[in-house]
């Protein structure tokens, strides 16, 4: 999709989700907007590309570990594993491709 898509802007836009999870774990505000950040990570790293539903829920897994590594240094172990949960439950919702397939 956005082929100039490079590792530094790659790591800036986890910056920035990480920066926004760090608020949401310790305020409890800046949901969606984390939410939507992280949507977006997904789709500029290609994470929503795999090849069906179970993949791509597991390419955007992988993104949810990344946030948490990068965010755990200002979190303790519980709003660490709140966070890895919430994050979680934004990567199983998406939603599944239907194809129309045409048939002779």
């Amino acid at each position: 999709m956005n082929q100039d898509f490079n590792q530094q802007q790659y790591n800036d836009k986890l910056a920035q989700v990480a920066n926004l999870a760090v608020t949401y774990a310790k305020d409890g505000t800046g949901y969606h907007s984390m939410k939507d950040a992280f949507n977006e990570l997904c789709e500029l790293s290609h994470a929503n590309k795999g090849i069906d539903q179970e993949n791509t829920i597991g390419r955007r897994t992988l993104l949810v570990q990344s946030v948490c590594i990068k965010a755990i240094h200002a979190l303790t172990p519980y709003q660490n594993e709140r966070l890895e949960q919430q994050l979680k439950d934004i990567a199983s919702d998406y939603p599944e491709h239907r194809h129309l397939h045409f048939r002779r």
